[in-house]
């Protein structure tokens, strides 16, 4: 994998609120990761671009929130075509509650969600029966509204849904992306080594 190292939540909030946005990084990390998986890799300009609306700023308040933008690009799409599984959510870590951490988890899942509905591909169901599946599970993760205790179980939990959500865009961004690592041979064959 790229040797770049994906900003973090705590960074990319920061720069959101440089810029005078209140929303979540990661629903916009969301709505990327979907683009990829639907083979609409931006260019840099575009990302840019989108980024700013997003955030429904004018423009960027400094060139190094380009450079960060620029590396969450290049570090996503690398990450989702790693095969050694490098690909992370951009997504509050464990500096934030529970229910802080879920919510940006349902965040995620709200823009990947809007950025597969945007493609006539997912509209077809040309997906195989085993991701159809698991973007009906995102979307029933999406939807969740109550809130959760900060306690043992529930961060096992949180965990055990977080990889799910991770391994699903994974497998979507290679089984829609063909010529890139196949992430699920390659987790196989680890397996059996």
């Amino acid at each position: 994998m790229n040797e770049t190292q994906q900003p973090g939540f705590a960074e990319i909030s920061n720069l959101f609120l440089r810029n005078g946005c209140l929303h979540s990084p990661a629903e916009l990390h969301g709505d990327l990761c979907g683009q990829l998986c639907a083979g609409r890799q931006p260019a840099l300009d575009a990302w840019l671009i989108q980024s700013i609306q997003f955030m429904e700023a004018e423009q960027l308040d400094s060139s190094n929130s380009k450079v960060e933008l620029a590396e969450l690009l290049e570090t996503t799409t690398s990450g989702l075509q790693d095969e050694e599984l490098g690909f992370s959510l951009l997504i509050a870590d464990e500096d934030y509650s529970l229910n802080e951490r879920m919510q940006t988890l349902l965040e995620w899942c709200e823009g990947f969600l809007s950025a597969l509905a945007d493609n006539q591909q997912f509209k077809e169901g040309a997906l195989s029966e085993e991701l159809k599946e698991a973007i009906e599970d995102l979307e029933q993760i999406a939807s969740v509204s109550e809130a959760i205790d900060d306690d043992e179980q529930n961060e096992q939990d949180f965990f055990a849904v977080s990889e799910y959500v991770r391994m699903t865009a994974m497998m979507l961004y290679t089984e829609c992306n063909p010529g890139t690592p196949d992430v699920m041979a390659d987790q196989s064959g680890a397996a059996l080594q």
